[in-house]
Formats: structure tokens, sequence, C-alpha cells
């Protein structure tokens, strides 16, 4: 099973963070030729969502925990991702580092299916590019539209 994590320290606070990372429309931005269909925000536990990439690669994933953060708590996202393709889990945490920064680490414990798993050692390496890289457009996208 691979293990891919990223983190980034964010300037803005938690509750904001949180509410934009989790608006999985927008995700279409952070991880290109990648197509997210998810229910409206805020996510529910038991939301089913479905990212297509390269437009034929379905990752569908249940939500199986949201928990927004507040009052200094941590806020996570889980999403257990059911196949075709991938199996295993993501999680999106975002831990607040003062009234206005916070740190987001994102992981992704996932395994390809058989005959799939072949491919398992790039998809290793694509997975750990592909949530760095999003962590940082997420980043980009906030700053732009608080300015």
């Amino acid at each position: 099973m691979t293990s891919s994590w990223a983190s980034r320290v964010i300037d803005a606070d938690a509750e904001r963070v949180f509410a934009a990372i989790t608006t999985l429309e927008l995700h279409r931005d952070l991880i290109p030729l990648t197509r997210v269909q998810a229910p409206a925000p805020p996510l529910r536990r038991g939301d089913r969502v479905v990212a297509t990439s390269l437009g034929v690669l379905r990752d569908t994933m249940l939500v199986t925990r949201t928990e927004p953060p507040q009052d200094g708590r941590r806020g996570v996202v889980v999403f257990d991702k059911t196949g075709p393709v991938l199996l295993g889990r993501a999680r999106i945490a975002v831990t607040a580092l003062g009234s206005r920064t916070c740190r987001v680490d994102w992981t992704e414990d996932v395994h390809l299916v058989a005959p799939w798993h072949l491919a398992q050692p790039v998809v290793d390496r694509i997975l750990a590019v592909m949530t760095r890289r999003a962590l940082r457009r997420f980043d980009l996208q906030l700053r732009r539209h608080a300015s």
C-alpha cells in the first residue's frame, strides 16, 4: 500500500481553509486533468465522491468522517476509496497554528486493484507529486481570492 503525505502551512484561518479544501468541485483546479463529482458543501459522512482523471480513470470514494475545525480542534475529512481502480483511504487534516495561520496535511494510503497493481510504483510517485502540487495550487488560489 502506498502512503503519500504532503503538508503546507497556509496564511488563513483554519475554518476558511477547511471549508475551501472540502469544496471538492474546486479540486479540478488543483489536480490537472481531473474532474470531481461531489455533493454541494459542506461534505457529510456518507457522501459519495467520484474523481475521474484523464477522462477514464475513476476514483470512487465514500466520505467516512468529516469534522470541521472549531474551538482549536483540528478539522479532518476522510475518504475511503472503493474502486474500481484505487482502494484505501485519503485524509485531509487542517490544524490551526494561530488565528490566521494553519497547516494542511494530505495523506493518501492507497493501492491499485489487480491487474493495475503492476503500475503501483508509478502511482506512488504520481500521488506524492500530486498532493504537494495540489496544496501549492490551493495556497495560491486562496491568496488570489484574499486580494
